[in-house]
């Protein structure tokens, strides 16, 4: 039987399964998915029968230009369309960085094994990995004796810290694990024949029992400037990511120039998040981006987007105040300038694959430069969760605070400060107290209320207790007022766009206040028909900026709407803040539609309360005509003459 290794294609994803999981129930591979193996599948080399050629079977070194090679363009001969032959072996390589990868999954068809295929299979993959330039091929095995014939020799797998991390410390058989780490340098393997044992990674003292070999530290070093692509993922030169400093952005960095070798520019928006930005850029730099750019986008933020937010009334699902959803497209508008400013290929963000900001962040890209090429790590990397990350931090020495006892997940802004995860997961628990951050807890506010009035033209606000102010300052100065008070907490069970519910708490005393003051002027101004239509758009319009289609025409004209509604909302509201609560007590406006006169249940003579029956009669003929019908059907008698007049009361 003659053998060829190749490509894989699509039609062998179910034939990999079932032979990778087959080896997997003899305790010979973990078990891998479908979906996993479909998402890598250009990192799989298969061997099958080869029907087209009665040559005597290529041996190890024959296999230059069948591995992920010229050869997958090859047409195949016309039985071999008729009867694809059946995949006989596979083996895949996973890259760790841009000089370390790992040989895994190699699983051979237990009727043909011992007929040297794993060896052919073996060999092509150690082939394609030094075409791609990497320095260092591993692999965790129990078959040592087979590894050692393909010219691999033992080590230990502290060497591999990459590899610890990211899957032996969430591996299910860690306790019980008899894998032993072998070997080969692909730079000297080119020189020695198959069998030849590999010298022994000499290591520059104890110390570093548990960190990567000497020799790739040197090659990741020298080839970190020669930007090498890693397999199954297009080249990148250039990324601009969107970075806070938190632990996912800050895992990144490193992830990104490790796997795709290109240049990180970070991006730093201040939008209202406090802190010590230089910091945090600090970080970044130490963490391997080549820069970190920081941009004061608080005015912008304030005029630009929370202004037209407080404007439209938007709310979504009855309490969340769309802090984290109003303040993704603005970055994301700047991430774009600085990528197109920098000659960047690439943006990425750190959002996770279970939640709204990577729909928000990419709609974003799309709609503002759609040739830029949009990286997620969260959605290519093996980390798992918090406690992952946290570990990848650690073992790439990138400086962060999170514990694994503090491990929530956050975002803060002038608009709002939230908190996710950790305990929060469990919705009966009340959170913890240490949570909130920007408020005091309402029964620790003062004993006494404390009045404001906050002035607004044309539904924009101006001034607070008669003093005009910025954007960016007059809702920092509200944010001082409720949050001495407790004002503007928030626990919610919140429906994500990506189909799950999450449990988070948030604080937004400022726009709590904003929305109360707001709609005290819009009481007095709007008339009926137009406000009640404009609650209809603001539900509209809070799953647009929730679900991150601000940058769409709909919220355009939306917004166009929204606009129009506001030309007569000028006046100032007093707001009541006390214990938790901000309590809309007076309002008055310039163009208001409120008539004392006319609401008056004093004596009065400007509404004629007489008018009040024949307007009842004709709001009502629908439901008497109605009546009158179901009446006539139960007695079955005919219909009365409405020209004769029906009963009355």
């Amino acid at each position: 039987m003659e053998i060829r290794v190749r490509p894989a294609d699509p039609d062998d994803i179910q034939h990999i399964t079932e032979l990778i999981a087959k080896n997997a129930r003899q305790g010979g591979l973990l078990q891998r998915s479908e979906t996993n193996i479909r998402s890598s599948l250009r990192n799989f080399l298969v061997a099958e029968e080869d029907q087209s050629s009665s040559s005597p079977s290529p041996g190890p070194q024959a296999q230059d230009s069948s591995a992920f090679s010229e050869s997958q363009s090859t047409q195949p001969d016309q039985h071999a369309a008729d009867q694809k032959p059946v995949i006989l072996g596979c083996g895949s390589l996973v890259p760790m960085n841009t000089a370390l990868v790992e040989l895994r999954s190699l699983a051979v068809n237990e009727e043909v094994r011992g007929g040297g295929i794993g060896r052919q299979i073996v060999a092509a993959l150690v082939e394609e990995a030094r075409k791609r330039h990497f320095s260092l091929i591993f692999a965790l095995t129990r078959s040592v004796r087979f590894f050692e014939r393909c010219g691999f020799t033992v080590t230990t797998k502290e060497h591999f810290p990459e590899k610890v991390w990211h899957d032996c410390v969430s591996c299910p058989m860690l306790a019980n694990c008899d894998e032993v780490a072998v070997i080969i340098q692909l730079d000297q393997a080119a020189n020695r024949m198959p069998g030849e044992p590999v010298p022994a990674i000499q290591l520059a003292g104890t110390e570093r029992e548990k960190q990567i070999p000497v020799q790739v530290v040197q090659a990741m070093r020298h080839t970190q400037g020669a930007r090498s692509v890693t397999i199954a993922r297009e080249p990148v030169s250039k990324v601009v990511l969107a970075y806070s400093g938190g632990l996912d952005t800050a895992c990144a960095v490193p992830w990104l120039r490790e796997t795709y070798g290109c240049e990180v520019v970070c991006f730093l928006a201040d939008v209202g998040q406090g802190g010590d930005l230089e910091a945090v850029c600090q970080r970044a730099i130490e963490s391997g981006a080549s820069k970190c750019v920081v941009e004061d986008l608080r005015e912008e933020f304030a005029i630009e987007y929370l202004f037209p937010l407080i404007q439209s009334g938007a709310i979504y699902e009855h309490k969340y105040l769309l802090g984290a959803s109003i303040v993704r497209p603005l970055i994301a508008r700047h991430q774009v300038a600085l990528a197109e400013k920098e000659g960047a290929d690439a943006v990425a963000h750190a959002a996770t694959g279970k939640g709204n900001d990577q729909v928000r962040f990419e709609l974003s890209y799309m709609a503002l430069n759609p040739s830029l090429r949009v990286i997620a790590p969260w959605r290519e990397w093996d980390i798992r969760g918090r406690d992952d990350a946290i570990a990848y931090a650690h073992a790439h020495h990138v400086p962060i605070i999170q514990t694994l006892e503090r491990i929530y997940s956050g975002d803060h802004s002038l608009w709002h400060r939230s908190r996710e995860g950790g305990d929060l997961e469990d919705p009966w628990r009340e959170p913890d107290s240490t949570l909130y951050r920007m408020t005091v807890a309402p029964e620790d506010a003062p004993d006494n209320p404390e009045y404001i009035e906050v002035e607004f033209v044309c539904g924009i606000p101006k001034r607070v207790n008669g003093r005009e102010m910025s954007g960016a300052e007059l809702i920092e100065t509200l944010n001082t007022y409720g949050a001495r008070h407790g004002i503007g907490r928030t626990d919610l069970v919140e429906n994500r766009l990506v189909g799950m519910k999450s449990h988070g708490v948030y604080e937004a005393p400022g726009g709590t206040i904003l929305r109360v003051a707001h709609q005290g002027i819009e009481e007095l101004t709007l008339d009926r028909e137009t406000l009640h239509f404009k609650q209809v758009v603001a539900l509209r319009y809070a799953d647009l900026l929730y679900n991150g289609q601000w940058f769409t025409p709909l919220r355009d004209a939306l917004q166009a709407f929204i606009t129009v509604t506001q030309r007569d909302v000028t006046g100032k509201s007093r707001i009541k803040l006390y214990k938790g609560s901000a309590t809309l007590v007076g309002r008055q406006a310039t163009y208001s539609l409120y008539r004392e006169d006319l609401a008056t249940f004093m004596r009065e003579d400007v509404y004629n309360q007489k008018d009040a029956d024949g307007f009842i009669r004709l709001y009502g003929l629908p439901m008497h005509v109605k009546a009158l019908v179901d009446q006539a059907r139960e007695s079955s008698m005919p219909l009365p003459d409405l020209k004769k007049g029906g009963p009355r009361d």
